[in-house]
């Protein structure tokens, strides 16, 4: 039976507050887990690395890369993980599995034993031979009982492989990225997987967007909700609240935050109903901005509101209304981990920022 494989790589670094962290992507926005500030090394997290494209991955010369001679060495984003981590010594790198874009290869691992177990012991063997420090399972979309058990199955098998790799003074790690709407998070054994994992990183963005229906414009990432399901169908809180109901540690939870902008146009702002665009930075399945380019034009009105957590841009000439997080609001939400005992915070992802930017 075939066996699918989806891999990516995430890099983890932690400090004295919390593990704080911003992932790299290799595919389709350009950057490389070099390009952050070495000052604040102590406190990001660089990742995704798919494992598709071989150049990226394994064969760009880049100008930080030793050159010794040698023709076999590894060179690539991994090289530069590698050089990373020599020079952050602190630094934690994961090997990222899955994603939305591979959500549905999930199916084909779960539901036969034997692909779970290949499968478990391949990622470990994977992360072990190029130098990083444990797997990140990144499914969302768990979808009934039995798929959760297998799930379950699937990290107990996991946690066996990488008990086998065992480093005494630094063990490895196993991450899982925990979804934030209620159909998907109540379907999880939270309980049967949490003794193997070390930290949960919720998802807390994309709650709405241009797939969106009814066609409302709306909150992608409030930290808690309103009286008005229209514009926040979705919260932060009440999300966390429930994991940590489910006998979750609170310190072993973190929230990953977006550093883009969901775009709404031919809108009067939030709960009005917006018409879809094309117009974007990245990603096909709708409007979406980096952060970096926000706000759009110097017209454009910032909002935020600090009870629940939230902020927008509306732009009066074009009747564009983008959900994004100012510094104000991102502020908001580190304190928020920090008071309720949260293991830390992340931001997706890296290049969607210019240095100094939020993070």
């Amino acid at each position: 039976m075939h066996c699918p494989t989806i891999l990516f790589v995430l890099v983890l670094c932690g400090f004295a507050l919390s593990n704080q962290t911003c992932p790299f992507n290799n595919g389709g926005n350009s950057s490389t887990p070099s390009q952050p500030d070495p000052d604040l090394d102590a406190k990001r997290t660089i990742g995704f690395l798919g494992t598709g494209d071989q150049w990226a991955d394994v064969e760009i010369p880049y100008d930080t890369n030793d050159k010794n001679g040698n023709e076999t060495k590894l060179e690539g984003t991994i090289k530069q993980l590698y050089l990373l981590k020599q020079q952050n010594r602190h630094l934690k790198t994961l090997l990222s599995v899955g994603g939305y874009t591979f959500s549905h290869s999930w199916y084909l691992i779960l539901h036969n034993e034997t692909c779970r177990s290949t499968f478990a012991s391949s990622a470990v063997t994977l992360m072990y031979n190029i130098g990083l420090d444990g797997p990140d399972y990144d499914y969302e979309s768990i979808n009934s009982t039995d798929q959760a058990a297998q799930f379950v199955d699937l990290l107990n098998k996991t946690r066996t492989q990488l008990n086998t790799y065992k480093n005494v003074t630094f063990p490895f790690l196993l991450n899982f990225d925990a979804p934030a709407g209620p159909s998907r998070y109540k379907l999880l054994d939270i309980k049967g997987m949490d003794p193997f994992l070390d930290f949960w990183t919720f998802m807390a963005f994309d709650y709405v967007g241009s797939w969106t229906i009814p066609l409302y414009a709306g909150h992608a990432q409030n930290l808690y909700c309103s009286n008005d399901n229209l514009s926040t169908p979705f919260d932060t809180n009440t999300s966390i609240e429930y994991y940590i109901s489910q006998g979750i540690a609170a310190s072993k939870i973190n929230i990953s935050n977006p550093l883009y902008g969901h775009a709404f146009q031919n809108t009067n702002g939030p709960r009005t109903l917006f018409y879809r665009t094309r117009n974007r930075d990245w990603n096909k399945t709708g409007s979406i901005w980096d952060y970096k380019h926000l706000p759009l034009t110097k017209n454009t009105t910032i909002y935020e509101n600090e009870d629940l957590v939230l902020s927008w841009s509306y732009d009066n000439d074009t009747g564009t209304m983008i959900s994004y997080d100012t510094p104000k609001i991102a502020r908001r939400k580190v304190r928020y981990v920090m008071n309720e005992g949260l293991g830390g915070a992340a931001w997706w992802q890296l290049v969607g920022i210019r240095k100094g930017q939020i993070v």
